[in-house]
């Protein structure tokens, strides 16, 4: 019988463009749907410290496991999906992705259809993987930290580009003091429970669901 194996996240994007915590933010929203999620960092990740903080506060809440780059092959079959933030196209463990990922901010965004090194990088990745795996990569452009919070679609320039790049252009993710309590260890996700309902704020309910719709549009 053939082994089940984990649908792999990569999040990748420019410096400050919020990979861990969107990281986090995804793997909380995948465990609220049932699927088993884990979670690669490195040692010095500052979200193993909000992870574990999380698990020994809350413990009835859902928590991704952690899991890092020496465990990740033989962990992969125990889980339906796991999270990669901050990992590069180039990164070894690139090839074993399923979706990948790019976070792109308000300054970055008009930029990216020069970046022809990131844009080659992803091509070989591409190539790489159908050829190793037989599979098509699943490759996500996601703008994040958008000012306006009424914004609901992507910008038209990255989905006039969208096809000729191989990409596809996710609905972009808001700036909301939300994601930041992340960092508390409490996600918008969590606050649907009975007592945690007190604090939740209408910026919990649009964070919540631009979130669940991102998971919904990786999977769709």
């Amino acid at each position: 019988m053939e082994q089940k194996q984990a649908h792999i996240i990569i999040v990748d994007g420019p410096s400050k463009s919020g990979k861990k915590l969107f990281g986090l933010e995804l793997a909380i929203t995948l465990m609220y749907n049932k699927q088993k999620t884990a979670i690669l960092l490195d040692s010095d990740s500052p979200l193993n410290k909000i992870i574990n903080s999380r698990i020994a506060s809350h413990q009835f809440l859902p928590t991704p496991t952690i899991i890092n780059k020496d465990s990740f092959v033989k962990e992969c079959q125990n889980f339906d999906a796991i999270i990669i933030p901050g990992i590069t196209n180039i990164d070894d463990l690139a090839i074993n992705a399923d979706t990948y990922i790019t976070l792109l901010t308000p300054q970055t965004a008009h930029k990216f259809p020069k970046n022809t090194i990131y844009l080659n990088n992803m091509w070989e990745l591409k190539k790489k993987i159908a050829s190793t795996h037989n599979k098509t990569l699943n490759w996500v452009i996601c703008e994040n930290n958008l000012k306006d919070k009424s914004i609901t679609e992507p910008s038209k320039e990255l989905s006039s580009i969208a096809r000729m790049y191989g990409f596809r252009v996710a609905p972009p993710i808001n700036k909301r003091a939300s994601y930041l309590n992340t960092f508390n260890g409490i996600s918008s996700q969590d606050k649907t429970y009975s007592n945690l309902k007190n604090n939740l704020t209408y910026e919990d309910i649009c964070a919540k669901r631009e979130i669940t719709k991102l998971a919904e549009f990786i999977f769709s």
